[in-house]
């Protein structure tokens, strides 16, 4: 289906001024306006001049939508009504635009608005075309509506490429698109708050020559490109290329964007962090992405940031990253962390039990996670010449929580509603441990899901005191 442009408006009323010139014929063309490429039409009725200007910019409107109020159809015996005066007019610019009316009633403007009008302009409009507002018309509110308009038929893909006003006392027809604009900036920066979308920032933005501006813009794309598609070990220098874009977007040009960057920075700090950056996909429905970035990123951040709570003595023997388990991890405190740590608990059980490793009741090898938690506080003694922590209680407790994101991560990336058998051991001794904190993964909701990484976080970034 071909793409169409169309005017929307309220059409005004007939002027004492206006029925009186139209009854003696005199000067009913109206007065002079000056439009904004310095054009000049004339205009008697208040949406004329600013019609008859969108008709010679756009040659191509197909049809004018007019929303009408019954006062607009009544006139006098012998006297044209302002609907009729406003259908004149457009044929005699000879335009092939097609003037549709829409009644619309002021007693109830609300209730009618929702009811009726924006179905029955939803429906003449389709995905793709093109809509020219013209604001003077109408009631005292009724720019409040076309606003209205204008953001509903977005979401179905129509755009408002123009908006026009009727200034009467200067006489000009004056270009407030600009106005609509800062409309989609304000999207803009709700769907980057709230998706880490920023298409609507970057089309908002598209001629602006800030390098500030696309800077930042081209940092963010990036950095929640890689949150979209799960690829966490990519994330640390765009989190760094971010706060700088956003250090220095703090003076760019535009000074409505400077104004609303600080809310933006509100919602995950002064600064973005990993932690901050897996709360904000929490807290906006990104869950899975959370998940993968706890999963994948925490452990080097409590080794390199947080050493209150796990840290490598400095004069640990150093690991030969050639050989296995060692070799598959990229760098040795993430080797350290997931072999010689969570693992712990089985070394520690084969160094006591004459190599055999720890079995379940089935005779089977038991969860080497498992193990580490059964035997936590003996394994952490034996490996003290490796590791030191401020609490081992809070080391405990971040270890738990983050076996359990591990297995809520698996769960959700293979599609399966229970923790899969070599964590379903895991999974119970958990929720033996605290019920109403570490669900049954078959039992979890999204909820229980993304208050477990809220309070996983919570109890990260909680500080630990040295007992």
């Amino acid at each position: 289906m071909a793409k169409e442009k169309k005017i929307i408006l309220f059409l005004s009323t007939l002027s004492i001024r206006a029925k009186e010139q139209l009854r003696t014929k005199d000067r009913v063309t109206g007065d002079d306006y000056k439009c904004p490429d310095g054009e000049i039409v004339q205009g008697l009725q208040t949406n004329e001049a600013p019609v008859k200007y969108l008709l010679k910019k756009y040659s191509d409107v197909s049809e004018i939508l007019c929303l009408v109020t019954p006062a607009c159809l009544e006139a006098p015996a012998g006297e044209q009504t302002a609907w009729e005066r406003f259908c004149e007019t457009i044929q005699g610019t000879g335009s092939k635009a097609e003037c549709t009316l829409i009644r619309f009633s002021e007693e109830n403007p609300s209730q009618e608005s929702v009811r009726k009008i924006l179905p029955n302009i939803l429906n003449r409009t389709n995905q793709g075309d093109e809509i020219l507002l013209e604001t003077t018309g109408g009631f005292r509110n009724a720019m409040m509506y076309l606003m209205l308009i204008s953001r509903a038929l977005s979401y179905k893909g129509v755009e408002t490429s123009c908006a026009v006003y009727s200034n009467l006392q200067t006489k000009e027809v004056e270009d407030v698109t600009e106005m609509l604009r800062v409309f989609d900036l304000i999207d803009g920066m709700q769907n980057l708050t709230s998706f880490g979308n920023v298409r609507k920032l970057q089309k908002y933005y598209e001629n602006s020559k800030d390098e500030k501006i696309k800077t930042l813009l081209t940092v963010s794309n990036q950095l929640w490109e890689y949150i979209t598609l799960c690829r966490p070990n990519l994330v640390s220098d765009p989190i760094k290329a971010f706060n700088q874009a956003l250090d220095a977007a703090a003076d760019c040009d535009d000074p409505l964007l400077r104004a609303l960057l600080p809310a933006f920075r509100a919602t995950f700090g002064n600064e973005m962090t990993i932690v901050h950056l897996i709360r904000w996909c929490a807290n906006n429905d990104m869950i899975q992405q959370a998940l993968t970035l706890y999963r994948e990123r925490i452990p080097a951040y409590i080794m390199n940031e947080r050493t209150d709570i796990l840290a490598v003595k400095p004069d640990a023997q150093p690991l030969n990253m050639k050989q296995k388990p060692y070799k598959i991890y990229k760098t040795e405190l993430e080797a350290r962390f997931y072999v010689d740590f969570l693992k712990m608990g089985s070394d520690w059980y084969e160094n006591h039990h004459n190599n055999q490793p720890a079995c379940n009741e089935a005779g089977k090898r038991q969860e080497d996670y498992l193990t580490t938690l059964l035997y936590f506080e003996e394994a952490l003694k034996e490996k003290n010449s490796e590791f030191s922590t401020g609490s081992e209680k809070k080391l405990r407790d971040v270890t738990m929580d983050y076996m359990y994101i591990h297995i809520l991560r698996n769960m959700v990336d293979h599609a399966d509603e229970q923790a899969g058998p070599n964590k379903q051991a895991l999974s119970v001794y958990l929720h033996s441990q605290a019920p109403d904190k570490y669900i049954l993964p078959e039992k979890t909701t999204v909820e229980d899901v993304r208050n477990a990484i809220l309070n996983a976080l919570d109890n990260l970034e909680f500080q630990t005191q040295t007992p």
